[in-house]
């Protein structure tokens, strides 16, 4: 007896491997390949460097115990010679008489003209002394009339004492308007501070100042600008001070250097006195500027760059040590995900998917390139309507356009195939 064929069965698992074949080839291509657009976008090379920031400041100290009276802001831009703070205390009036002594001194000199004998100088400094003396006894005695007189009678000193101090600086109208100042303030017990040079104003003291001088900067190695342990002081914040604590600082506010700290390999790759392309990464903010090279200090591992800036000091006034990017090449075309390149008969290119849904390939030519992203040469116009072109040995090759839809998973895709 001939045996039954089981039709039915077969035919069920035929149909259901049909489904699940249909299904997949569904799921693998319409709508699974994931595409990207074809942008206008640059890409840049980049070397990443440690930074110390270099800026011509000084600290202006507390000459006694007190408490502070500051009028500016931190960050403000001050002319020289202006009253930034003033310093209140009982202990006041010795070193106010002292100042009121040499600014006096100082005016004397500025009226002396050049060819006025030069007189001893030892006497010279026994008259400063014995007037200042004068003064003080006044200021205890509460004399302040005989004070005034004394510091009138002054002017009859003709020494020719070497400007001391920050006042030799100041014209004479400045120094009688201090002068002035110093002895309204003798009576309140406050003494005045003053601007010794046009700048920004900040109460941000990191105790480094004197560690990274502007005047060194261009010595500094890579032993010089390893980061040190340090914290910020905000004295404004805070109303008492002790003698000889720094109070404020004035930073000259147009020129400052960066030390930008890289690897030996890398510094070969910039030459002095030329110009990079710097981004300021601090705080989480950044901020391009172009900055000088003015001199390389090379080590036996790594080397220094010191780049000199003359712009955007505000953002940095009060930062120390900063991460930089030094931008060493820039390169603009079309902008696309580097995991859509592939290989076809010996070229390099992209699969795209066009207005018909057709998936054709195209060679590409690359021009700059990160982990990520790929930028490729946009090609040479043809004509209107017509895609660019590149050369690619002796031939010429259409290419990708900017809007075009680039297979981002070009193993899943052959040319020629029909997206639906």
């Amino acid at each position: 007896m001939a045996k039954r064929k089981n039709f039915g069965v077969k035919n069920f698992f035929f149909s259901l491997a049909a489904v699940c074949l249909s299904f997949y080839i569904f799921q693998n291509f319409n709508g699974s390949v994931e595409t990207m657009i074809a942008e206008n976008g640059n890409l840049e090379d980049v070397i990443k460097a440690d930074g110390v920031v270099v800026k011509d400041e000084e600290v202006y100290n507390a000459t006694t115990d007190g408490s502070v009276t500051y009028y500016y802001e931190d960050g403000a831009k001050i002319k020289a010679g202006q009253l930034v703070a003033d310093l209140n205390t009982d202990a006041a009036a010795s070193d106010i008489s002292r100042q009121i002594a040499e600014i006096q001194a100082v005016i004397d000199l500025k009226k002396i003209s050049s060819d006025t004998p030069v007189q001893n100088t030892a006497v010279q400094q026994e008259n400063l002394v014995s007037f200042e003396s004068e003064i003080q006894s006044c200021i205890l005695n509460n004399e302040l009339g005989s004070m005034y007189n004394i510091v009138g009678q002054a002017t009859n000193i003709t020494d020719t004492l070497t400007y001391k101090g920050d006042y030799g600086q100041y014209d004479t109208a400045q120094l009688e308007a201090m002068k002035a100042n110093l002895m309204t303030g003798i009576s309140t017990h406050k003494v005045p501070y003053y601007s010794g040079k046009a700048g920004i104003i900040s109460y941000k003291l990191d105790g480094l100042e004197n560690e990274y001088l502007f005047e060194n900067v261009l010595d500094l190695t890579p032993s010089g600008t390893a980061r040190k342990d340090y914290s910020v002081s905000d004295k404004s914040q805070s109303a008492e001070v002790s003698a000889n604590e720094g109070i404020y600082k004035i930073i000259r506010n147009f020129d400052y250097y960066i030390a930008a700290t890289v690897d030996n390999d890398k510094a070969k790759l910039f030459e002095e006195n030329k110009y990079i392309k710097t981004r300021v990464l601090s705080d989480g903010q950044q901020h391009e500027v172009w900055g000088y090279i003015k001199k390389i200090n090379y080590g036996s591992e790594q080397s220094v760059l010191i780049l000199y800036f003359d712009d955007y000091f505000y953002k940095i006034y009060d930062k120390r040590y900063v991460n930089l990017e030094l931008i060493t090449d820039i390169y603009e075309g079309l902008k696309i995900n580097a995991k859509s390149l592939t290989q076809l008969n010996g070229l390099t290119g992209v699969y795209v998917q066009d207005a018909s849904n057709i998936i054709k390939f195209f060679p590409v030519e690359i021009i700059g390139k990160d982990e990520e992203y790929v930028i490729i040469d946009p090609g040479q116009y043809v004509g209107d309507n017509e895609r660019k072109v590149i050369n690619i040995g002796d031939k010429v090759y259409s290419t990708v356009k900017i809007f075009d839809k680039v297979i981002l998973e070009p193993e899943n895709v052959y040319d020629g195939e029909i997206a639906d």
